[in-house]
């Protein structure tokens, strides 16, 4: 069974866990913090709370520390140790993002990476959120990065759905056109 389903199978019964609390938005911020913690500096802190060459009292100890720094909650805190116990942590990125997968899920939430030739003002920002809002039916999360090689336009990535409105989209999709037509004789 790999890292992915085990991770899935934690995640699944920690946001049962949380609903039932009525805290999984809070679990979700606890788990993030958590896990940018952890992989930090190229993920050092997570290969080693991972690595069995440490004593398990001693990976405890600086997981307790990371907890306090990452200020969990009790139930975060028991299934971080829970983890521990049984050699799980190394799962951890993959439980979170599973986590935060069904918890979207749940909230009838979206996140949508959108790739910009520039920034986007607010407005924009605005508009294309609640544009998203209507295709998806959602309550749109926007993740925005800046691209200049897209020349202008925008490309949203919702969930494994793309929308290519790039300049350079149009301008390959023009070139492919161009390439298949065949040049009349005068």
């Amino acid at each position: 069974m790999g890292d992915r389903t085990i991770a899935r199978r934690y995640a699944s019964a920690f946001l049962e866990v949380a609903a039932e609390r009525d805290a999984v938005d809070q679990l979700l911020g606890d788990l993030e913090r958590l896990s940018e913690l952890a992989l930090a500096h190229d993920g050092m802190l997570l290969h080693a709370l991972s690595n069995p060459v440490f004593l398990v009292d001693e990976r405890r100890n600086v997981l307790i520390e990371v907890l306090k720094r990452a200020k969990a909650v009790s139930l975060t805190r028991n299934l971080a140790h829970l983890m521990l116990d049984k050699g799980r942590l190394s799962s951890l990125p993959e439980l979170v993002e599973a986590f935060r997968e069904m918890a979207d899920a749940k909230a009838g939430r979206a996140r949508v990476h959108v790739e910009t030739a520039e920034a986007l003002s607010s407005e924009l920002e605005d508009e294309v959120r609640a544009t998203l809002h209507k295709v998806t039916g959602k309550t749109v999360i926007l993740e925005v990065s800046v691209n200049p090689a897209l020349i202008g336009g925008m490309v949203a990535r919702v969930g494994g759905k793309v929308y290519d409105a790039s300049v350079r989209a149009r301008l390959e999709n023009l070139r492919q056109n161009l390439l298949r037509t065949p040049i009349a004789e005068a």
